[in-house]
């Protein structure tokens, strides 16, 4: 059969043209570096895609190891789209059909994204098509022992790639149901397929034997192992990082509705049309099998996932929540197809144009989904090696980007031998903190860190990567680039060195960084230390307008609206001690666009436009404080103050109540109310 083949070469052609050139965002730089040394990346440890990815890039030794590796997701993005047409042929799909289904989902945005960087899933989604296919193939042999054994050895490796492929369990079942053959034959035959491919993990602890760069969890031991695999040091089985949100009615309604219009951004409305038409209407198709197989398929990786994690809303979570949606959409194509199958029933050329038609309409989402000028974490991880002295030491307070992007230049490409890398949690880069480090108490922990951290900035090579400038007590941390050099508080100032914008090139437009949460993320932070040398330049508006820019870029960053408002209120507070009223004003002024619900901000900004005996400016900001908050004691209790200094005892009176009603424990506003109050009545 040609199809498969044609779909192959057509697809893996686009990947590959489409493919980031090199490391991007998130975990694209460990992956990338763990197939370099053949080690070990986070939990719980891709066996199967590390052995993969490792092979390919050495069988095609040209670019970095980067492109090698995202070449990996190209292929077998493209290659599951062939075995889904193959499985859709065999299910008795016509061609226009089986070729507008696979087509459909290889256009879509999700899977373009998928192949053209260096992830897991695009294996995900051909173990996930390698299932149907067989499932298709075998038809009522399915519980003979060789195709049996045959799933569970494709489950077992596909595991190897993403854990989640366990959610498509139930439709394998539900696809024995009514087949010939001993369930019991079936199931033993399954197991030892699986175990067979489970063994695949057997790498993981042999390459940690070796030690390799990258060796999350060192797992050499059962326990290790264990510990691993249930990503014990690497978050849980959640979603979220707080744990599962509370489970309800509306809770799960919001998690179905996401699921739907999740689908509705891959597919575009035409598809997910298509794939209703197709649910309702199968039994008058030409396809063979149980809609509910499909059916199963897509409800438990797709809503049913959402409602076991319950993952949060907020644009982090939701950021990297779309990949896990390339699971379903296996389950979705064969109700494209039936659909398609059905509009060809009495026109068969219909089918064919309306497959053409839904295909062109999703182009232009295709090719935006490429990734092929994508510079951003490639261009920052290279700035922060360039920053770094000869034998510097960079200790990273959280970051996954600085984290797995100074993982990949210093492994895979050998990019500055001479830097010691080290994270403060002694996960990412163990050892640096003492072997018994994270069976340490918190207290003990921050001991231990002060204590190495002291030792390591004796040497004037100590660099951090952290948005806290006061992670260490009594260290003051001058920004340098991208970094942070710790300084002691009589240096405090800006250290002498190149400006960020004389050594850093980063090759990224806010149109190409807006569609991903975790490219605004990373570009927002450029703007962001601009700022930060420019204050520490004693430049606050221009400081203040490269953190309007980075919050523009990407108001919905969770590191961004708390960081530059602590950043902006400690340099407000600053001005205020000496005076410097204007730059005070602009800090807080900023902080009012980046809080618009805040009271704080508005307060602050009264009390200096008061000291600086702009007087009516100073009530009119009270006021605004107290419509931000109407429950703000402080707020109210600040405009007491003002009203009282302009002998306005009633109102003043009134402010000082509130301020009162609101912190039962505010003793003096009681006080001040009813001197006020008492002044009102005209007795003195």
């Amino acid at each position: 059969m040609l199809e498969p083949v044609i779909l192959f070469l057509s697809f893996s052609a686009l990947g590959i043209y489409q493919a980031a050139p090199s490391i991007t965002t998130g975990d694209a730089g460990e992956f990338a570096a763990a197939a370099a040394v053949w080690g070990v990346p986070h939990a719980p440890g891709y066996a199967t895609w590390t052995v993969l990815a490792r092979a390919l890039g050495t069988a095609l030794p040209f670019g970095d190891w980067a492109y090698r590796t995202n070449m990996l997701s190209a292929l077998c993005g493209a290659a599951a789209l062939a075995l889904l047409a193959d499985a859709l042929r065999r299910l008795g799909a016509t061609r226009a059909a089986r070729v507008g289904a696979a087509v459909m989902l290889g256009l879509s945005p999700l899977w373009r994204e998928q192949s053209a960087v260096v992830e897991a899933f695009s294996l995900l989604a051909l173990a996930g098509a390698a299932l149907v296919w067989i499932v298709a193939a075998a038809e009522e042999r399915l519980l003979e022992p060789g195709p049996a054994a045959c799933l569970g050895l494709v489950f077992g490796l596909g595991l190897g790639a993403h854990q989640t492929l366990v959610l498509a369990l139930p439709a394998l079942l539900l696809a024995g149901r009514g087949k010939k053959g001993s369930w019991v034959r079936a199931l033993a035959w399954a197991g030892i397929g699986t175990t067979a491919g489970f063994a695949m993990h057997l790498a993981i602890p042999l390459r940690a034997m070796k030690g390799p760069p990258v060796d999350w969890g060192h797992a050499t031991t059962p326990g290790a192992m264990w510990r691993l695999l249930l990503r014990k040091d690497y978050g849980t089985f959640a979603l979220t990082v707080d744990g599962a949100r509370e489970f309800g009615f509306g809770e799960a309604g919001r998690q179905v509705l996401r699921f739907i219009s999740a689908m509705m951004r891959s597919l575009g409305a035409p598809g997910v049309l298509l794939a209703c038409v197709g649910v309702l209407g199968w039994r008058r198709t030409s396809l063979k099998g149980n809609p509910w197989v499909a059916g199963a398929w897509v409800v438990a990786a797709g809503p049913a996932f959402l409602l076991l994690g319950r993952p949060g809303f907020d644009a982090q979570t939701s950021g990297a929540l779309e990949r896990f949606f390339l699971l379903p959409m296996i389950g979705v194509a064969p109700f494209i197809a039936a659909g398609l199958d059905l509009l060809g029933t009495r026109i068969p050329a219909f089918a064919g144009y309306t497959a053409m038609i839904a295909c062109v309409s999703m182009m232009p989402e295709a090719f935006a989904a490429s990734r092929r000028t994508d510079f951003l974490e490639y261009d920052y991880g290279r700035a922060i090696m360039r920053t770094l002295p000869p034998n510097g030491i960079l200790v990273m307070d959280g970051g996954d980007d600085t984290f797995y992007g100074t993982m990949f230049f210093s492994n895979a490409s050998g990019l500055r031998p001479d830097v010691r890398l080290q994270d403060r949690g002694g996960v990412v880069f163990p050892g640096g903190y003492g072997s018994d480090f994270r069976a340490l108490s918190k207290d003990a922990k921050a001991a231990r860190r002060y204590e190495v951290e002291k030792s390591w900035m004796a040497t004037g090579r100590l660099y951090y990567s952290t948005l806290n400038e006061s992670l260490i007590p009594g260290v003051h941390l001058a920004p340098a680039g991208l970094l942070r050099r710790p300084l002691p508080p009589k240096a405090a100032g800006f250290p002498e060195g190149a400006a960020l914008r004389d050594t850093l090139v980063v090759r990224a437009e806010r149109d190409a960084v807006a569609p991903r949460y975790r490219d605004r993320a990373l570009a927002a932070f450029i703007p962001f230390q601009r700022g930060i040398e420019a204050l520490e330049r004693g430049k606050t508006d221009e400081g203040v307008s490269w953190f309007l820019v980075a919050y523009e870029l990407a108001h919905d960053a969770l590191w961004i609206v708390p960081t530059e408002s602590y950043v902006l209120g400690m340099y407000g507070f600053r001005a205020v001690e000496r005076k410097d009223w204007p730059s005070a004003e602009r800090s807080y002024r900023a902080i009012g666009v980046l809080e618009p619900g805040k009271a704080e901000p508005m307060t602050n900004l009264g009390v200096t436009l008061e000291r600086a005996g702009r007087l009516a400016e100073a009530e009119a900001a009270m006021r605004e404080a107290i419509r931000r908050e109407p429950g703000n004691a402080r707020a109210w209790s600040v405009l007491g103050a003002r009203l009282w200094a302009e002998e306005k005892w009633a109102e003043a009176a009134a402010a000082f109540e509130s301020a009162a009603s609101f912190d039962a424990s505010d003793a003096k506003s009681a006080a001040f109310a009813a001197q006020a109050r008492y002044r009102a009545a005209g007795k003195k």
